[in-house]
């Protein structure tokens, strides 16, 4: 009996496809985000009166390691698919411009860096949100990667929505949901392991089964 041949989405992040190594690295770099922004969200919410100045490096040094993280996937992973890898490349280079931004930037005047801020972080919140809903799969980290994509896109819609900001304010609200979605990404990347484990074992069977 033949059966149907459904070629993976070339987009997707699908275990069933793709090998170990493959997921391992996609793992690494979930959790070098998610680890810079939870250590960088707490830093922000433990000290929301720091200046301006002071938060918009923080996030730019999130946003050089969220790029870089990105861009080293890329490069270094050719057994991934040729869509993502297209993907993970320019929107490592956009986080990258986007944290050089901030860093370079933070000397402005408190009022138009604070719209500098609620512009860039917005954005790359909707960016990688957006990024993290088109890889999700059918593996068992989909669900995760879902969540992390709409807790990223409603917060980068948000910090867009309100431009008027205190700037306490601004800092909290950035802390939370760096904290919050980098929680969600961990999570997701331990699911990630589980994808790998899961895969080697699936192709494990269907080899024993093929030599029979």
């Amino acid at each position: 009996m033949s059966t149907s041949y459904t070629p993976p989405d070339p987009l997707r992040l699908d275990a069933g496809f793709l090998t170990s190594s493959v997921l391992r690295a996609v793992r690494s770099a979930v959790l070098v985000a998610a680890s810079a922004a939870i250590v960088i969200g707490a830093l922000l919410l433990f000290w929301p009166t720091k200046s301006l100045q002071v938060a918009a490096i923080l996030l730019g040094i999130y946003f050089l390691v969220l790029g870089v993280a990105r861009i080293l996937l890329a490069v270094s992973t050719p057994a991934l698919s040729v869509g993502l890898r297209v993907l993970d490349l320019i929107f490592g280079v956009l986080f990258l411009v986007g944290g050089v931004f901030m860093v370079r930037n933070s000397v402005l005047a408190a009022a138009t860096l604070a719209v500098v801020i609620g512009f860039v972080v917005g954005i790359s919140w909707i960016v990688e949100g957006v990024l993290a809903l088109v890889e999700s799969g059918s593996a068992a980290s989909r669900g995760w990667a879902i969540t992390f994509g709409i807790l990223s896109i409603l917060a980068g819609v948000i910090v867009l929505a309100v431009p008027a900001w205190s700037t306490v304010w601004l800092i909290i609200f950035a802390g939370a949901s760096l904290l919050i979605t980098g929680i969600v990404g961990v999570v997701r990347g331990i699911r990630l392991t589980r994808d790998a484990q899961s895969a080697v074992d699936t192709r494990v069977v269907e080899g024993s089964f093929s030599g029979n």
